[in-house]
Order: structure tokens, then C-alpha cells, then sequence
């Protein structure tokens, strides 16, 4: 009989098709952009946290999951992302092209004044 630790195997990725995430999550607390999903008209958002593969953010419209989209994050300028979820008001988005969280101004370490 094989003994585990305490809490080994609790985690979700033992559960049967349950991918785990491939980049760590920054929360940023809701930093307000315009997500675009269509060269018409640009949809309010905060996102909540990103990674270098994607983002999640609070949206009050309804957005396509599977659309393309665009966000402007300061410090890389405009992203582009497809939109894989979207659950009330909560909406992820998978990035085409990953992103560097140290050019990210939301997630770059702030130097300190002299």
C-alpha cells in the first residue's frame, strides 16, 4: 500500500480531462480597457488577471466565445485574442501571439525613486 502526503492528489489535474494551466496568472484589479470585437464598436472591460497565454476580465456585454478580439495593454499596445469563455459577467481570452509580462505595465516591477 502506497501512503500519500496529506493533500497529495486533492489537486484537479488528477481529475479526467482537466488541463492545468501553462502560465501563472498576474491579478491586476481590474485595470479598464477597451476589448474590440469587431471593427464596429469597442466593449468596456476590467480586466482581473493575465498571463502571457491569455487574460480574464468582467464584461456586462455579451461577446461570441470563439470571437476574435483586440485589447489594447499599455506598455505592448494592441493584442490580439480569441475569446474561449464566457460565464455572466466573467470572460476569458486565449492570446494568438503570447505576450512578455515585463513589458506589461500592469505587471512590470515599478522601479523605486532615488
Amino acid at each position: 500500500m502506497t501512503r500519500k502526503s496529506p493533500g497529495a492528489g486533492d489537486d484537479q489535474s488528477e481529475v479526467p480531462g482537466f488541463r492545468s494551466r501553462r502560465a501563472a496568472r498576474v491579478a491586476v484589479g481590474g485595470a479598464e480597457v477597451s476589448l474590440k470585437p469587431d471593427r464596429v464598436y469597442a466593449v468596456e472591460i476590467k480586466v482581473r488577471d493575465i498571463s502571457s497565454a491569455g487574460f480574464m476580465a468582467e464584461c456586462a456585454e455579451p461577446v461570441r466565445i470563439g470571437s476574435y478580439v483586440s485589447l489594447d495593454i499599455p506598455g505592448i499596445a494592441q493584442v490580439q485574442a480569441q475569446v474561449r469563455w464566457q460565464i455572466g459577467a466573467r470572460m476569458g481570452g486565449m492570446f494568438l501571439d503570447p505576450i512578455s509580462l515585463a513589458q506589461c505595465e500592469w505587471t512590470a516591477v515599478k522601479a523605486e525613486a532615488a
